[in-house]
């Protein structure tokens, strides 16, 4: 998956996306060659991003966060705030939050959860960079459980 994922970036930045793509409030929702992608944009230009590969294995569940125009620094925690209870990934080396180990999959499936239910959400790294994210929109986008397939039943 990690070798697979710059590959994939390629592609979706040099070819037209040829899928199905939704706005709902503040969330966009679009795919391309297969991958899901769940994503919001804050008013600073922060961007929280999920992506869903073509298995829709939880696993396999990229989340891409860019603050001040970049991602988390490698190792680091990155702690997610909704509605004042934090949850805590670890980027990887390339910054990207993986979920390819059984704890990983518990707490992605614990965050889409309280993604969808919650009414603040805010991200902070370790090197004190932070953003806060609307969630106007985000039940409406994302599927009852991680990374279904709903994007084609969400089309408005």
């Amino acid at each position: 998956m990690r070798i697979a994922f710059p590959f994939f970036v390629f592609l979706t930045l040099a070819a037209p996306l040829h899928a199905v793509a939704a706005d709902h409030g503040k969330w966009h929702t679009d795919t391309a060659h297969g991958y899901e992608r769940y994503w919001i944009e804050s008013s600073t230009g922060a961007r929280f991003t999920i992506w869903c590969p073509p298995s829709h294995a939880i696993k396999n569940t990229l989340i891409d966060i860019r603050i001040k125009g970049r991602r988390p620094a490698p190792g680091t925690t990155v702690l997610v705030e909704l509605d004042h209870k934090l949850v805590k990934f670890r980027a990887a080396d390339d910054g990207f939050i993986y979920n390819d180990c059984p704890a990983c999959s518990d707490n992605m499936t614990y965050f889409w959860h309280r993604l969808r239910s919650a009414v603040k959400f805010a991200v902070q790294l370790e090197d004190r960079r932070y953003s806060g994210f609307s969630l106007n929109g985000a039940r409406e986008a994302l599927a009852g459980s991680v990374c279904s397939r709903q994007i084609a039943q969400n089309r408005r």
